[in-house]
């Protein structure tokens, strides 16, 4: 098994072969040769020495995003060093000591389980399920007030101190605990502390990382864990999946690499007749020459474009089981009538928003707000119940009968009102519609007898 350069180390059985053979369907699909156009990184020594500083890395694109700070690694002297060792010393001998003494307990812990279900006449197994058994279901943890002030706490006696000799926890929460300052907060001053952990969160969780080596192995540790879930996926459920990953920008340092479960690579060679290597070649091309940051990509338009291919994916997935002669299409003006005849529903549309089409949507805010609505899924396409749907159709019913217009008219016919004329030829009988199509499908002419335009130029016929 072979991957592209910088491909992140995974088991050879996780990813297919990357070779290019020379059989004849892939040499008839890339006979002609392409150029590579790929920009290529600037040297050092010559180019505008300012374009290259200004697109270095990911967060020099993208000026105003939160950042995620590095983690800075202090050198250490002689005696810092000494102190370390012997700090590192001193827990290895605690730990042996804490392991001791757990052994002897598990010894004693075992002795009296088994008396217990001795006594009892149960398996031993059941008594260490009553003792050891614990839930898997885990609330999310809340930022807390408490944490909050230990944060900062420990920001203010830390700061100078020296790796090993900073306060612990249990010292720092005796530090907040005798602070009377930071126990007679007002409604405020909590916020504000709450809002930091929350900030601090947010920035890991869609944080830009700061230089292109961290970058890079954001990605590579990344993606080796993406290949993993999907392949015992693929073992788990059958399914096929196929991966491709490329940079965003020319001076990005992250290789671009592909995967896929199975022999799913196959399709693209029999079906498309491309090789997965010429495909990741041409969106590597494509991708560089776009250069788009997060404020190019979450423009008005392109966010607009999201969200109405997310609406219209799940409507159309809410809607594929209904037997009907033309697919329902999303009609935001007359969904009364869709949500009427075939009693499907929304749920977690954006507050504040109204319900209508993205298009018509003209602020980045609330098209920012209904796009990541979509994709985390709180919005969702749902089928109404029995008792629901008929509970509507009795309200939709009482306000058509009181005179209210439920959805919007279809608009007229521009001839409306007027009489149609009749044909000129007064000889010709009129003929419906339905009968005029009949008889066109069934004066076709023969296969056999068709003429060509250039032997009708010639005056010749072809039997």
């Amino acid at each position: 098994m072979e991957c592209l350069p910088g491909t992140p180390a995974v088991p050879s059985s996780t990813l297919l072969s990357h070779e290019v053979t020379a059989t004849t369907r892939e040499a008839s699909a890339q006979d002609t040769p392409i150029a590579d156009t790929r920009p290529s990184r600037p040297s050092t020594g010559t180019g505008d020495s300012h374009h290259t500083l200004t697109n270095a890395s990911w967060k020099s694109r993208n000026p105003g995003q939160p950042v995620i700070s590095p983690h800075n690694l202090e050198k250490l002297d002689a005696a810092q060093r000494a102190a370390r060792k012997a700090a590192s010393e001193q827990r290895r001998v605690k730990q042996i000591a804490v392991s001791d003494a757990i052994a002897e307990l598990l010894e004693e812990q075992e002795t009296r389980i088994n008396e217990i279900a001795k006594a009892h006449c149960i398996l031993p197994e059941k008594v260490r399920l009553l003792i050891t058994g614990e839930t898997h279901y885990k609330n999310r943890r809340e930022e807390s007030l408490a944490n909050a002030l230990i944060r900062i706490k420990a920001r203010q006696v830390n700061a100078d101190r020296p790796h090993g000799q900073k306060f612990q926890l249990r010292e720092l929460q005796e530090m907040v605990a005798n602070d009377e300052a930071m126990q007679n907060l007002d409604e405020e001053m909590k916020q504000k502390y709450l809002r930091e952990p929350k900030e601090s969160r947010t920035c890991k969780s869609i944080g830009i990382r700061s230089t292109n080596t961290a970058a890079s192995c954001d990605v590579q540790a990344t993606l080796k864990n993406i290949y993993g879930e999907l392949q015992a996926l693929a073992y788990h459920t059958g399914i096929y999946a196929c991966l491709f990953v490329t940079r965003g920008h020319v001076y990005d340092t992250h290789a671009v690499t592909w995967f896929g479960t199975d022999n799913i690579m196959d399709f693209w060679e029999d079906r498309m007749k491309l090789s997965p290597d010429y495909i990741i070649k041409q969106l590597e091309l494509w991708v560089c020459n776009e250069e788009k940051n997060i404020e190019a990509r979450d423009s008005l338009e392109n966010m607009q474009k999201q969200a109405k291919k997310g609406l219209d994916s799940g409507f159309v997935s809410i809607t594929k089981h209904l037997r009907q002669e033309k697919p329902i299409h999303l009609r935001f003006a007359n969904f009364e009538q869709i949500k009427y005849k075939f009693r499907i529903d929304y749920e977690g549309w954006p507050d504040g928003i109204p319900f209508s089409s993205p298009y018509k949507i003209q602020t980045i805010d609330e098209i920012r707000c209904l796009r990541d609505t979509i994709r985390e899924n709180t919005f969702q396409w749902v089928k109404m119940t029995l008792s629901q749907h008929r509970e509507y159709r009795k309200q939709v019913d009482a306000r058509h009968e009181a005179g209210e217009t439920v959805s919007v008219p279809r608009q007229g016919r521009s001839d409306k009102g007027k009489k149609r004329k009749a044909p000129n030829d007064e000889n010709t009988p009129h003929t419906s519609k339905k009968t005029r199509r009949n008889r066109a499908q069934t004066t076709l002419k023969s296969w056999e007898i068709i003429t060509t335009s250039d032997e009708e130029s010639d005056g010749g016929e072809h039997v």
